[in-house]
């Protein structure tokens, strides 16, 4: 989730950072044959070997705290590094919420055959099925603490087998949804089978059979998750805002400086009920779009999805606007250009004003309990549906698999 721009200065900030391992950078001599994973690779092996990284001598998971502000509200939330399992989908012991591209992928497969080093951890969220209060092992002393892009990082070591034991049983009790990463994960289970197919034998306690995960509870009081917004470049069409009215109840409210703010508008939203707002549907103006026609709206979805997929605000923006105002459908999500995303509203209502849109739509966020519905009910959420704010950094441990 960096630009070009951000890549160059993380390669300026540090030799050692880690997004050398993760992009492959270009370096003063290097052979024409070299590419990004074969650099990524000769870089690590250099840096283990110069002591720049080690490997702990005994097994053991990781307590992470990550403290940051948002909207100048402090959050705090915690994470334990593990080793997990990697399981099919359709055994249901990791679920899904998101859809998948080749392409990325296809990346980071070439990543870990080249370096066989779990870069960059799987996110996931757990609840525990028994409902029970298990207590989570203390905090150790950090084995390092650091301040780094408005954002305070502790990570330490459980090593004591029964705070492991602990978590280990606690995590057993428990549904697990990946929140991000699904292209890592589906990336690690391409290469196991690899693995699998190439060997002579196989016990499935290879280190293979696991990947590098992050773990939340789904109850954690600091996760965040952002609403990503749609700026669209398909131009309006005559009466578009009669259309809308037909399953919307639309208001025009104040757009100038002394306008409401919208974020806390949209929060303020009672929980279930679909409400967009619409910057630029007429020349100048902001529209709040509430819907008062569910049937209608859910009768365009398609029919065999949940009834906690069709209530995801992000559908009924699809197929209550886009698709019967805009003519957007999946196809034209999937090929680009009809539409991009955002999570700054100040951007999104930049692009219309410039006029590099013709309008956009602010959402509200995806509640995390209602990414969970969806899961359980093996549904799929669109692409750019969660946000889940800050991502992970890269570089707090890695997964070397020999």
């Amino acid at each position: 989730m960096i630009s070009p721009e951000q890549q160059a200065a993380l390669y300026r900030r540090d030799p050692h950072n880690i997004v050398r391992i993760e992009y492959g950078a270009q370096r003063p001599g290097d052979s024409p044959s070299t590419n990004r994973y074969t650099r990524a690779a000769d870089d690590l092996r250099t840096w283990r070997r110069e002591g720049v990284l080690r490997r702990d001598a005994a097994p053991a998971l990781y307590h992470y705290r990550l403290t940051f502000e948002w909207a100048g509200i402090r959050h705090e939330r915690i994470h334990h590094f593990a080793a997990v399992r990697l399981e099919e989908w359709d055994r249901g012991v990791i679920k899904p919420h998101e859809h998948t591209l080749s392409g990325p992928k296809t990346d980071r497969l070439e990543l870990l055959k080249a370096t066989r080093t779990q870069v960059s951890p799987v996110y996931c969220l757990f609840r525990d099925r028994s409902q029970a209060q298990r207590p989570c092992p203390a905090e150790g002393a950090a084995l390092y603490e650091v301040d780094a892009d408005w954002q305070h990082h502790a990570l330490s070591a459980i090593a004591d087998h029964a705070e492991v034991a602990s978590l280990q049983e606690r995590w057993a009790a428990a549904d697990f949804y990946i929140a991000d990463g699904h292209h890592r994960y589906e990336t690690a289970l391409a290469y196991r089978d690899e693995c699998r197919r190439r060997a002579r034998s196989w016990s499935g306690e290879e280190p293979e059979n696991f990947v590098l995960t992050a773990i939340t509870d789904a109850s954690d009081p600091g996760l965040l998750v952002l609403p990503t917004h749609r700026i669209i470049h398909r131009p309006l069409g005559d009466g578009s805002l009669d259309r809308l009215g037909r399953a919307f109840d639309i208001e025009e409210l104040p757009h100038d400086s002394e306008g409401p703010d919208y974020s806390k508008l949209l929060a303020a939203a009672s929980p279930g009920a679909a409400l967009f707002i619409g910057v630029g549907l007429l020349p100048g103006r902001v529209h709040s779009l509430r819907l008062r026609d569910r049937d209608a709206v859910e009768g365009l979805m398609p029919p065999g999805e949940s009834s906690a997929w069709k209530g995801l605000d992000v559908n009924v923006l699809q197929y209550g606007i886009l698709n019967t105002v805009f003519d957007i459908d999946d196809a034209d999500l999937a090929a680009g250009g009809a539409v991009s995303y955002t999570q700054d509203i100040a951007e999104a209502r930049k692009a219309v004003e410039i006029g590099a849109a013709s309008c956009a739509f602010l959402l509200k966020a995806t509640p995390v309990d209602q990414v969970l519905a969806v899961s359980d009910a093996n549904g799929r959420m669109p692409q750019k549906s969660t946000y889940f704010h800050p991502k992970l950094p890269t570089g707090l441990v890695l997964n070397q698999l020999d």
